[in-house]
Parts: structure tokens; C-alpha cells; sequence
């Protein structure tokens, strides 16, 4: 039995909680600053060198300035990789951006990272604050800040999305469509992002604001359309531990092309079923209502199942799941949370610890025996943990499938039923 005096001692005040995960996550940072050799402990391969994504963005813009084709193999990147963005990052030139300055460049993408995502956790308990912790210190984000890769400045402009949206102005609400376009001007897949802009009891207004996303993202098609399609024979395959994508799984199984597609739109259709099945839709007004926890799940989701889907990832996408975790800790614990979306709000917040965390740790465990055990095999239980991992992965997707169904299709309805109305 809990003695009086613990039970009845109140709970940490919020700053407190808040400056002890910011405090306890830059120690965390720091450790692996002044010891990157420990990186490997968490299954991130440093490779001597900080921030590489960031630098080969510079080394694409020196490759501009010195005459050089950025699209083709670089000489100037450490690892001669060509650059595989649009040509919106070959601006940085004009600002004097160099490899240089790749130090201050690096550290200031992933500093604004930390900033917006702290600015976004604000723990009420010390089990949220370990919750968060082990979201936000997870050797994805960790491998995301080590490479100082470009999702994190996709990351901070959309968080500029749902403080729009709960904006008392309308003009403001209404702005929510430009950080949109912005990162899909910079890397294309933020487009499906447009999927939150459903949010918001005022159909004239929803309509007014899907119609400028429309407009805005055909402007950034007309833009950067050209570069993607030079781009996607070149892009490269995302596959083995510390990556996810449906292909991942569908290709093992021997399903490609038509049949993988069909393969994935049976899975939705599964989860839509369940979703069906559990009446997450008759909840789904209220619990993905305007509120930043919902709004900020909803972004996330949208953006990892769509990348899950469309093809195969780096661990370092995993960043959007910072969005994910208030609702996944607080839903469960409301006391008028119906039990069903409590049960699916805590085999998701499960399901995401595993793909955040154990790719990695069975990585480096794997690599600990590299001196006493052959390479190739020490590849092939590699690559079989990774298949068998491989269902868990799409159990976590089908559950964000039951959050983005339900919010989709109340949203859609809500928005024909107001346009009928009009």
C-alpha cells in the first residue's frame, strides 16, 4: 500500500517536467558528442564524419558554383553521391553557403529540430517525460541528427501546421496551406500533409483552404516535377535493418508491380474493415477534433503511412513520430477514452517503440560478433531478423490506418454534407 504522504504529494510542476526532458535529452546528445564511438552501441554507424546529409547538400551547391552537374556523380561529397533533392536546395549557394560551413549548417538543422519538437512535448507525468524520452533519444532520431538529414528542416517547417490551424484567425488558418507546399517543394512526399488540412468544423473554410493546397502544390509540381522525374531512376533503395517500407515485405513474398499495389490496397481496405468494425468513425469527430495532440498525430501518421507505403525509407523518416506521441500516451489515460481506441492507442505506442529501437540495438549486437563470426553471415541473420520483423512493422501501420480512415472519412463527409447544405 502507497504510505499517505507519497500518495498525496502532487505531481511535478509541468516546467519542471519539461526542462528535465530538454536537460536529460541534450546529456543524452552530448555523451554521443564527445564519445561518437558510443553510436555504435545504438546501432547508428557514424562514419567519422558529422552531419554527411547536410554536407552533401553543400557539396552540391559547390558543385553548381564550380560548373559541375549536381544530378551526376559528385567529386566533391565525401561518398560522390549526386544530388537527389530538387534544385531548391542549390539556392544555398547564392546565400555563400559552402562545405565549410557545414559545421554551423548542420548543427543549426538539427538544433531547430530539438527546439520545435521539445516546443511540442510538454509532459504532464514522469511516465510521459520517460514516454517522450524514449521517442525522442531513439537511435532513428539519433541516426536523423547524426547525418543532419534534410527531414529535419522538413520536420520544423511543418510544424508551423497545426499552430495555423488552431489559430483563432481565419487569415491564419488559412496560411496553413503555404508550410505544405514549402516542404514538398523540398522533398516531395510532405504533399499528402494536405490530409490534416480536412480538420476544422467550417466546410466553406475547409473548401477555401483545400482549394489553395491544390493551388499552391500544382505551383510546386510545375516547379520541382521536372527534377523528380530525373531523379527517380536514381534513387536509391532503401532495404535491410534501419529501414521500413511496404516493398520491403511485398518483394520477399515475390509481389511486385500490379500485384504489390493490390497487395497494399487489400491492407487498406483490412484496416478500414477494422476501423469499421472497432466504430472508430463515431468517435472520430470529437477525438480528432482541433485539438494540437489530434492535429499533430494526424500530420505524423499521414506522413509515415504514405512513405511506408509508396516505397522504402531510412530509419531517420521516423522523425515525424514526435507528432504521434502526446495523443498515444494521453488518450489511453483520459478517463472518458472508450476502452477500444485505449487498446489501439497502446499496441501502437508498443508497436512504435519496436521500430524505433530495435532495428538498431539488433544491429549493433549483430556487429559485436563482426571479429569472431564471417561477414556474409552475420548479413544473412541480419537480413532474417529484418523479415521477420517485417509483420510487426505492418501491424503498426494498420493501426495508424484506424486513426487516418476514420479521420478521412468523417471529414469527407462532414465536408459534402456541408457543401450539400450550401
Amino acid at each position: 500500500m502507497t504510505p499517505p504522504d507519497v500518495a498525496s504529494r502532487p505531481p511535478p510542476p509541468a516546467t519542471r517536467l519539461w526542462w528535465t526532458l530538454a536537460g536529460g535529452l541534450v546529456a543524452w546528445l552530448a555523451l554521443f558528442a564527445k564519445f561518437p564511438r558510443l553510436l555504435f552501441y545504438v546501432g547508428v554507424n557514424h562514419l567519422g564524419v558529422w552531419f554527411m546529409d547536410s554536407y552533401a547538400i553543400l557539396a552540391s551547391n559547390d558543385a553548381v558554383a564550380h560548373g559541375l552537374d549536381p544530378y551526376g556523380v559528385n567529386p566533391l561529397d565525401y561518398l560522390h553521391r549526386p544530388h537527389m533533392y530538387s534544385h531548391w536546395w542549390l539556392g544555398l549557394h547564392d546565400l555563400g553557403l559552402t562545405r565549410a560551413d557545414n559545421p554551423g549548417f548542420g548543427l543549426a538543422l538539427v538544433l531547430a529540430f530539438l527546439l520545435v519538437a521539445l516546443a511540442a512535448l510538454r509532459p504532464r507525468s514522469r511516465g510521459e517525460l520517460g514516454w517522450y524520452f524514449l521517442v525522442l533519444g531513439s537511435p532513428a532520431i539519433l541516426l536523423a541528427c547524426d547525418r543532419a538529414n534534410n527531414d529535419l528542416a522538413v520536420f520544423v517547417l511543418l510544424a508551423l501546421v497545426v499552430p495555423c490551424l488552431r489559430s483563432s484567425q481565419r487569415l491564419v488558418r488559412l496560411l496553413a496551406v503555404f508550410p505544405i507546399a514549402l516542404a514538398a517543394g523540398l522533398k516531395f512526399y510532405p504533399a499528402v500533409a494536405a490530409l490534416v488540412l480536412l480538420a476544422g468544423p467550417d466546410a466553406r473554410e475547409v473548401r477555401l483552404r483545400l482549394l489553395l493546397a491544390v493551388l499552391a502544390l500544382l505551383l510546386v509540381a510545375a516547379s520541382v516535377g521536372p527534377d523528380y522525374l530525373r531523379l527517380a531512376p536514381m534513387l536509391p533503395r532503401a532495404s535491410g535493418l534501419t529501414t521500413f517500407g511496404a516493398l520491403n515485405f511485398l518483394e520477399e513474398l515475390g509481389l511486385t508491380g500490379r500485384a504489390a499495389l493490390v497487395a497494399e490496397l487489400a491492407f487498406v481496405a483490412l484496416a478500414a474493415l477494422l476501423a469499421g468494425r472497432l466504430r472508430l468513425a463515431e468517435i472520430a469527430p470529437a477525438a480528432s477534433g482541433d485539438g494540437a495532440d489530434a492535429l499533430g498525430f494526424i500530420l505524423g501518421a499521414t506522413l509515415l503511412t504514405a512513405c511506408f507505403l509508396v516505397g522504402s525509407n531510412y530509419a531517420y523518416r521516423w522523425v515525424f513520430a514526435v507528432w504521434m506521441a502526446p495523443l498515444l500516451w494521453r488518450w489511453p489515460r483520459a478517463p472518458d477514452t472508450p476502452r477500444r481506441l485505449r487498446l489501439l492507442c497502446q499496441f501502437t505506442a508498443g508497436l512504435l517503440l519496436v521500430a524505433l529501437w530495435l532495428d538498431a540495438l539488433v544491429g549493433a549486437v549483430l556487429t559485436l560478433f563482426k571479429a569472431r563470426i564471417p561477414g556474409d553471415k552475420l548479413v544473412a541473420w541480419a537480413d532474417e531478423v529484418f523479415l521477420w520483423e517485417q509483420p510487426l512493422t505492418w501491424l503498426l501501420f494498420g493501426c495508424l490506418l484506424c486513426f487516418l480512415l476514420p479521420f478521412a472519412w468523417s471529414r469527407g463527409r462532414a465536408l459534402i454534407a456541408g457543401a450539400a447544405a450550401g
